[in-house]
Formats: C-alpha cells, sequence, structure tokens
C-alpha cells in the first residue's frame, strides 16, 4: 500500500511540476514578446523624416511673403522653388533653420509642433 501512495505522489508532483514550467515557459515568451513590441502613440513627435518633411513644406508653403522684407522674400522664394523641385531633404540645415526663422514670424507656434531639437531654434 505504501508504494502505491509513493507512486501518486510521484504523479501528482510530476503533473504540477510540468504544469508550472509550462505556465513558467508561456509568460516568459509573453514578456520576450512584449518588449520587442515597440507601440507608437498616435499623433506622436516620432513620425517618420518624409512626413515631416512634408508638413514643414506645407507649413513654410504658408508664409506671407508680401509681409517680409525684400531680401528676405527672394531667399524664402528661391528656397520655395527649391524645395518644389527637388524637396525639403536637398536643404541644408541652416536653410531649414532659416525658413523657421520665416514661418515663425508668420503665426505662433503650431498646435502639436514637435518640439525643437535645437535649443538655438527655439521660438521661447
Amino acid at each position: 500500500m505504501l508504494s502505491w501512495l509513493w507512486a501518486v505522489a510521484l504523479a501528482l508532483a510530476l503533473l504540477s511540476g510540468s504544469v508550472a514550467i509550462r505556465s513558467w515557459w508561456l509568460e516568459r515568451k509573453r514578456r520576450i514578446i512584449a518588449q520587442r513590441r515597440v507601440v507608437e502613440r498616435p499623433n506622436s513627435f516620432y513620425g517618420s523624416e518624409a512626413v515631416h518633411n512634408q508638413e514643414d513644406a506645407e507649413w513654410w508653403g504658408r508664409i506671407e511673403l508680401e509681409r517680409l522684407h525684400e531680401l528676405n522674400r527672394e531667399y524664402v522664394e528661391r528656397l520655395l522653388s527649391q524645395i518644389d523641385g527637388a524637396g525639403v531633404g536637398t536643404l541644408s540645415n541652416e536653410e531649414r533653420a532659416f525658413m523657421e526663422r520665416m514661418a515663425d514670424l508668420e503665426a505662433p507656434l503650431r498646435p502639436g509642433v514637435r518640439p525643437p531639437t535645437d535649443p538655438r531654434l527655439s521660438t521661447a
């Protein structure tokens, strides 16, 4: 009778051990998948470069050229034609900063605008 009890106890121990190992394995797998998953918040500032370039081109296209000084107007017109022809990616950092300054003269900070990466370009 005693050997039968040991066999039952051993079977229950093996069964509970395999259930514990299986649950541990599934939880580990769930954690690994959750770590790999990168979910971006909607309307976040971390969009693709193409999206940011398109937003910038639209923003700069709304600059009221009549309100600018003649020299600035000519430069802005040249940059806008460059953007129309070859795209925003062809602008240098200095040209982008200039266009941002000209756009900021016209309007307050855009709602939902991404924070400036360069503190020298900040409008605050």
